[in-house]
């Protein structure tokens, strides 16, 4: 749609009536002028986006193949998707590998605690421990909710490499109780993405970059970084 910009009018010398100021037509005329159209992304910046989630899946599912180090794996998963995103481009491999070196002894204690939930879940599932399906929906409701936390978490980590584990968790539990939404929705993302890799296996490293990548952009709508400025800033 066309849009008339309005231009001041110039008193002339003589006799202090209004004319119009000079817009480079030669007839003095302040012709109507079509915005600029905003600039997208074309088919190949998205295939290009597309190929470096895939890539950074791969390197995070080959990382996290230890299992102990799947926290530091998606951590610095985390710190590379958001640059991507941000950036447009790859971030350098040293900073991340250091990223991941120095995270891997304090990521241990979530891995366990998502195995240990884990188990639980299969446990009563099956049936091999007392409390049926009450005590199953509720364990299942209170792991997802702990996986939002924990995805937030990973994207104040991937929004500053520097942050500390405790930190993040407390901004990420601090925006959780104030928005619950902003941990709920991340994790249904998860769930999303956990049934699709348990229904093709081969695509666990796709899931994992774009899983990634979709947190950031939720934690972004639900969760900005200017709320982490504002007085949760998760590397105080």
């Amino acid at each position: 749609m066309t849009r008339f910009r309005s231009r001041p009018l110039a008193a002339s010398a003589a006799g202090g009536a209004p004319a119009l100021t000079s817009t480079g037509d030669p007839s003095g005329m302040d012709w109507p002028r079509e915005d600029e159209p905003e600039a997208r992304p074309d088919w190949r910046e998205r295939f290009a986006l597309g190929t470096d989630l895939a890539l950074i899946g791969v390197v995070v599912t080959a990382a996290a193949l230890p299992v102990l180090t799947l926290t530091a794996a998606l951590a610095a998963g985390s710190t590379a998707v958001h640059h991507r995103y941000r950036e447009g481009r790859l971030p350098a491999f040293r900073p991340l590998l250091r990223q991941y070196g120095r995270s891997i002894l304090p990521g241990i204690p979530f891995v366990l605690v998502a195995v240990l939930l884990l188990i639980d879940l299969l446990a009563l599932s099956r049936g091999l421990v007392p409390g049926g399906t009450p005590v199953l929906l509720v364990t299942a409701g209170v792991a997802g909710l702990l996986a939002g936390v924990a995805t937030l978490a990973l994207v104040a980590v991937g929004r500053d490499p520097d942050t500390p584990w405790r930190a993040a968790l407390s901004w990420a539990w601090s925006r959780t109780s104030a928005r619950p939404w902003a941990a709920i929705a991340p994790a249904l993302a998860g769930v999303m993405a956990f049934f699709l890799a348990l229904s093709v296996p081969a695509t666990i490293p796709l899931v994992i970059g774009f899983h990634l990548f979709a947190a950031h952009v939720i934690s972004d709508r639900l969760a900005p970084a200017s709320s982490i400025r504002g007085g949760h800033h998760p590397s105080a």
